[in-house]
């Protein structure tokens, strides 16, 4: 898995005099190992080509890959494996040949896409459902990160997040077929969209009003009021197997409701189910000063 730093790196080609290697160190994470691996790098003169650390649970993830004077490499790799031992953790180093170093140089600009899994309590075969969907299409995970606060084993409910990103040929219409089946069967959500300067910088969010504001679909509601629910139901099904347009479902299940008191409409308005953390998000998100708007077939 690489560093989701790349995109910080310089594609100028490194000379073909200089030897590059990549440093995995793992253990306890300390203050200062950063400090001091960089600090040997500098006294060769190396010159670093990635950066990237993960820290979980205090077990320090850091990857350096940095390029040498062939001469002098031997006597970094030397002085980092002393201090390496010293600081007690564990230092593995790879040679990288300049055509591979090139080669994930290329790699950089290719279409980049962030899938985001959220749920109220994630479980293993969560993650496994949605890993091997890219998988069976041969695509790599660049990076994974958590974007919930750490999980509180003792709450009965918790929320989590987590954000992967992928790079390469991606079929984002094939994998949103997928993600969307999963999440319908499994009961979790999941979402791919294409990385960019825009992803971030939206400001206005559109919200859906049945099952997604809501926890029910109000037509539903009207028709079991009104003493039709199941021909309103098979309606609505036939709809989304595509045997009729919605258009024409609309019409066929509003004409079943003819002859309801409009009384019933504002005693269902007042009891509406709101969906779990609806109220919180919308204050986050007008808090954070985005124009909210709802958009509704019905």
């Amino acid at each position: 898995m690489n560093s989701k730093r790349d995109h910080r790196m310089s594609e100028e080609s490194v000379p073909e005099t200089g030897e590059i290697i990549l440093l995995n160190f793992t253990g306890a994470n300390n203050p200062g190992i950063t400090s001091v691996v960089t600090k040997i790098l500098a006294d060769y003169n190396a010159s670093i080509l990635d950066l990237g650390a993960a820290n979980i649970h205090n077990s320090l993830s850091l990857a350096v890959m940095f390029e040498a004077d062939p001469t002098k490499s031997g006597d970094i790799l030397k002085s980092l494996l002393f201090k390496s031992s010293e600081l007690g953790i564990f230092l593995k180093f790879t040679s990288i040949s300049h055509d591979e170093y090139q080669n994930w140089c290329s790699q950089h600009g290719k279409n980049k896409y962030i899938v985001t899994v959220l749920g109220r309590k994630l479980k293993p075969h969560h993650i496994a459902l949605v890993t091997k969907v890219l998988s069976d299409k041969n695509i790599n995970i660049e990076a994974i990160m958590r974007l919930t606060g750490r999980i509180n084993i003792d709450q009965k409910q918790n929320k989590s997040c987590f954000e992967m990103i992928l790079r390469g040929d991606i079929d984002a219409n094939f994998l949103h077929q997928q993600f969307m089946e999963l999440s319908l069967k499994h009961n979790f959500d999941i979402s791919i969209q294409k990385e960019s300067m825009f992803r971030t910088m939206r400001r206005v969010i559109c919200f859906d009003m049945d099952s997604t504001l809501i926890q029910t679909e109000v037509i539903d509601e009207l028709a079991e009021r009104a003493g039709v629910g199941d021909q309103v139901k098979q309606i609505t099904e036939s709809a989304m197997r595509g045997e009729i347009d919605f258009t024409e479902s609309l019409k066929k299940r509003v004409s079943l409701l003819k002859g309801l008191d409009t009384s019933v409409m504002q005693d269902i308005a007042s009891n509406l189910p709101i969906t779990d953390g609806m109220e919180r998000l919308i204050k986050i998100l007008k808090t954070a000063g985005y124009k909210l708007c709802i958009l509704s077939g019905g």
